[in-house]
Parts: structure tokens; sequence; C-alpha cells
């Protein structure tokens, strides 16, 4: 293994011959030219602001070709709840060990006290038996189609009264399997599937939070921030008229526009494409604008995901106003759903939009979906997008809706 130099005391990093693969990881991330797994926990970083956190996990070591060594997710808005027991609404970890593989390289690192013998150990056990194919019904959830229906006609009540642009709502699919569910097979058939997604992995007590999230929040490197306005879907097929569909259009520009009003106070120069593209993802379309910016003097990741968070893609505008319907009228325990996700280090970071993802706890699996509301927008048409967006996880599953 050829040693790679670092000043921090209890902390080693190593490059291998071969990629390392950790046994039932605590948090893993990825995405195309990146992979990275992590167990076992050196410190915890826990609060209530999520600028003030990743404020204090920006002093950690840099490490090559790694966003960062912390990892962890910010709730959507409130703590979670009984559904989400064994998750923090916003903490960041620094692992045991970490491993990753980065344009073709691959490294590990380890943090505290024992760290050569804590390699020694994970190299060999990291060869594993795969599971055997599980069978995964549907949990019955009678009156859902009727309380959504119910839930939307609210919501355009409110958007043609004047009190929202926008509202992002939201449901959950419960299913069964016949056997325990193994959160990071899932994960591997996801980023399969998916690869041009972010898929990730973050263990809490006996759950584990899994996904494969389309929308990046953020990704920072020194003062170069890069984001996207990511909103308005439609079956594959469909570019032509997702692209002049003034209703996904509507729902698109509230995004730009509010990504852009939250960046420029931050920001010495900010790029803007003048007309969105349509990512075509393998179960669904959707309209996306990146976002590019360079940051003022003293500014970073914390700054930025602050501000950002959350979008109207996955809140609503007004967002207090679009918040404030979501708690009264909702319904759901979203938890780490449409939360932040991601990794945070010295200069660097990339956090995700917690989107297209399940709680898996044993033979139990809870997917989350959801579609924005604004004016033009119909029940079943919106109910038809959750459905198209739940196969990202319905796939990996092996489940045919």
């Amino acid at each position: 293994m050829a040693e790679v130099s670092t000043a921090l005391p209890e902390l080693a990093v190593a490059e291998l011959p071969a990629p390392l693969t950790l046994h039932r990881p605590d948090f893993a991330w990825s995405r195309p030219g990146l992979s990275m797994t992590a167990s076992g926990e050196a410190e915890r970083r826990e609060g209530v602001s999520l600028q003030a956190l990743l404020q204090a996990v920006e002093n950690g070591p840099a490490l090559p070709g790694a966003p960062g060594p912390w990892f962890g997710a910010a709730a959507f808005d409130r703590a979670p709840g009984a559904a989400w027991a064994g998750f923090s609404a916003l903490s960041f970890l620094l692992p045991a060990l970490l491993a990753w593989t980065a344009d073709g390289r691959h490294f590990a690192a380890t943090f505290g006290a024992a760290s050569r013998s804590r390699l020694e150990n994970a190299q060999r056990a990291q060869l594993a038996s795969l599971p055997r194919p599980a069978s995964v019904r549907f949990l019955a959830q009678p009156g859902e189609r009727e309380r959504w229906a119910a839930l939307v006609e609210r919501a355009l009540a409110e958007i043609r009264a004047g009190r929202l642009q926008k509202v992002v709502l939201a449901r959950a699919v419960d299913l069964e399997s016949d056997q325990l569910l193994d959160p990071h097979a899932l994960l591997r058939s996801l980023f399969a599937r998916h690869p041009t997604c972010r898929a990730f992995l973050l263990r809490g007590g006996d759950a584990a939070f899994i996904g494969a999230t389309p929308e990046l929040l953020c990704s920072t490197e020194g003062d170069l921030v890069q984001t996207e306005a990511l909103a308005g879907s439609a079956p594959p097929g469909q570019e032509a008229s997702l692209l002049e569909s003034s209703k996904d259009r509507r729902e698109h520009e509230q995004v730009v526009e509010h990504i852009v009003s939250r960046l420029k106070p931050l920001s010495r120069s900010l790029l803007v494409p003048g007309q969105p593209e349509v990512l075509a993802l393998p179960n669904v379309l959707h309209l996306r604008t990146p976002i590019e910016a360079r940051l003022s003097e003293g500014r970073g990741a914390a700054d930025v995901a602050a501000a950002l968070h959350p979008t109207p893609a996955v809140c609503g505008a007004p967002q207090a106003a679009a918040l404030r319907f979501l708690a009264e009228h909702e319904g759901l325990d979203r938890g780490l759903y449409a939360g932040v996700i991601g990794l945070a280090g010295p200069g660097r970071a990339e956090l995700a939009v917690a989107l297209r993802c399940a709680v898996i706890r044993g033979k139990r699996a809870r997917l989350f979906v959801g579609a924005g509301i604004v004016e033009g927008s119909e029940p079943q048409a919106e109910w038809d997008e959750t459905e198209l967006k739940a196969r990202a996880l319905l796939g990996a599953l092996g489940v045919t809706p």
C-alpha cells in the first residue's frame, strides 16, 4: 500500500491496489467517478442549525478525490418521529473507517486509535455471501388515492386563493418482504439501475435510509459552487411535451428563481442558462437547469446549504406558507425524506436532496414519493407522477408496479 501524506494524528490514509468493500457499512455514497463506504464512529456532531454544523465539520482532514470524511443528513423540516427511530434530525459523523474509489484510484482512511487493525480486519471480512432474492408485496393502504385527491384539491384551493404559488406533496408506499431486506444489496441494485444518480445509504439503529437521488443540493470546491434546479416531470419518451408544458415550466422557473435569489447575496458571480434541459432517467424525465456560482470571500458550503434548503422543488413557494400547509395537511412524517444528505470536509462538500428513497427496517420498506402542485395540476396526473418516481425503488426491490 502506497502511503498518502497527512499531518493529522490518529489518522492513517492508504492507497490500495484494489477497492475495499466494507461489509454492512454505516454510510455509502456512489455516483459517476466516486464510490465511498464508511463504518464505525470516531466522532459525532449534532445540532439544530445546518449551517453551524457544516461549519463545524469544515475543519476535518482533506482526502484525495473525496468531498470530505464527514457524512450525515438533515431532516426536511421537523425532527423525525417514531417511524424514523434511530435517525437524528441533524448529525454528521467522522467514521472509524472510510473506503473510497475516486476516478479509478482506491483509498482507505482510518480515524482514531487502533486504525491499522481496523483496516486489516475490514480487508479480511470484505467477502460476504450474496442474499437470495426476496419476495416483496405491497401493504394495503385503504383510501390512499382518495386522500391524495382531496389533498391536491385543498392545495389547489390555496393556490387559487393566492396564499400559495406551489406546494410539493408527498406520500408513502409500504412494502413487506418474506425475509430480512439487505440495504446494501438494494443500494448496489439502485446504483446499477440509476448510475447517473447519487445512490446513498445511511444506517440508523436497526434501520437504513437508502435512495438514488437525481437532485444535487450543492457541490462546493473552494469558492466554486455547483447546484441545479430540478422540477417538472414527464414519463420517458415525452421530452418535447415536457419542454412545451406551461405547467411544468412554471413549476421549474419557481425553483430557478429561488436558487438565484438565495445565491446572489453569497456570490460574486452567477451563471444561469436561459433555458432548461431535459434530464432523462430510466423511469422519469425532469426539467433541469444547472447553476454555477463563485462565492464571495468568507462564504462556504455551510452558507450555501443553509440558504438553499429546502428548495421549492421539495417544499413550495412561498416557503413559509408551503411549510405551514404541509405541517397542517400532509399528514406524513417525512423525516429525512426531502432533507439533505452527503459529505463535507475542508473546502469541499457534496450534498444532495434525499429523494427516490426508502427506510428499510427488517422485512419492511417505506418508500417516499412526491409531486409539485401548481395551477393546472390534476390529482390523477400527480398521482401518476408519484407512481413513476416510485419505480426507482420498486425496481431495486424486484417489485413490478
